[in-house]
């Protein structure tokens, strides 16, 4: 770790996102020619995406996850250095390649990836003391990693407890299709859930997101947070959920929007902000986040973000 600590350990899901956007169509043989607007590569991942917006706000982050020994991670490494973010914990794997996602944008707005294998993590690959060195600790894509499902992460987490740090975490897409038995037994070591409206649902069991947000909160974390994009975001913390309305921009792209939130929100929180300032801050920085291609290309220092939220929400 850098002599200072970091404010955010991101841990998780590190990869390179090949962005195609502007897509026309996806061929199926080779001598049809598909066209798109711009292509883009960026240092991407749950974890990726969280510490460079995190950085770009002008917090200090560190990353811990893992990448291949080739040129996929070579430019991740290269990347996250020149932003600013702590790199001892990235690790270098040998024998496995980087992922790597084409995430192709249509000219409807609509989207798709191709993913390739996600590089498995376990605790003993790092060390514990550092992952919980700072303010927080945020796992990005916990349901990516069923090798840390359930009551494997417990240990971590109490030791996180025991520091006083912040422990938020993300779900991400589920690996195996198991969406809430992951979470058994570990929900009551959580003090911040961030999930956008279908990971509350089915991680939760429950159709509508309030009730979900109610039953999430009966489990145990402090605060849930759901991000319903053009909606804004929905928050909970023990007796009081609220929905705080959305930021309106002109977006070129969403991808990686819900991590330039969860970055945006741990920010908040860690400035002892009050909730809903935290939230409507988030929503600014989210929505900002899709005006450029890549999510943390756009996002500027945090002054200037909690300018615009206070503006516009007072306005409106």
């Amino acid at each position: 770790m850098s002599m200072k600590a970091p404010d955010l350990v991101a841990f998780g899901e590190v990869a390179l996102d090949i962005m195609l956007a502007g897509v026309d169509r996806v061929p199926r043989r080779w001598s049809v020619l598909g066209k798109a607007k711009a292509a883009r590569i960026f240092t991407a991942g749950a974890a990726g995406y969280v510490a460079e917006c995190f950085v770009r706000l002008g917090g200090r982050a560190s990353i811990a996850g893992k990448i291949g020994n080739d040129a996929a991670g070579r430019f991740i490494l290269d990347d996250l250095k020149q932003c600013g973010v702590t790199t001892e914990q990235l690790l270098i794997e040998q024998d496995f390649s980087t992922e790597i996602s084409t995430v192709i944008v249509y000219k409807d707005g609509n989207k798709s990836s191709v993913v390739s294998d996600i590089l498995p993590l376990r605790l003993d690959e790092f060390d514990r003391e550092s992952l919980v060195s700072g303010g927080a600790f945020h796992f990005a894509g916990y349901l990516l990693y069923p090798g840390l499902w359930r009551r494997r992460m417990i240990p971590l987490f109490k030791l996180a407890e025991r520091k006083g740090q912040f422990v938020s975490v993300d779900p991400q897409m589920s690996a195996t299709g198991d969406w809430s038995t992951p979470f058994q037994g570990i929900l009551d070591h959580i003090d911040l859930l961030l999930l956008d409206e279908e990971e509350a649902k089915r991680v939760s069991r429950k159709e509508r997101t309030v009730d979900a947000i109610e039953n999430l909160l009966r489990r145990g974390p402090q605060i849930v947070t759901v991000k319903a994009g053009r909606k804004g975001c929905i928050v909970g913390q023990g007796d009081s959920i609220r929905a705080i309305r959305a930021y309106r921009t002109n977006p070129i792209s969403t991808i990686g929007a819900g991590d330039a939130f969860d970055a945006a929100f741990i920010y908040g929180f860690l400035q002892g902000w009050a909730f809903e300032k935290i939230a409507r801050f988030a929503n600014v920085a989210a929505a900002i986040s899709t005006t450029e291609y890549g999510c943390a290309t756009a996002i500027p220092r945090a002054k200037t973000v909690e300018s615009i939220s206070e503006k516009y929400y007072r306005r409106n």
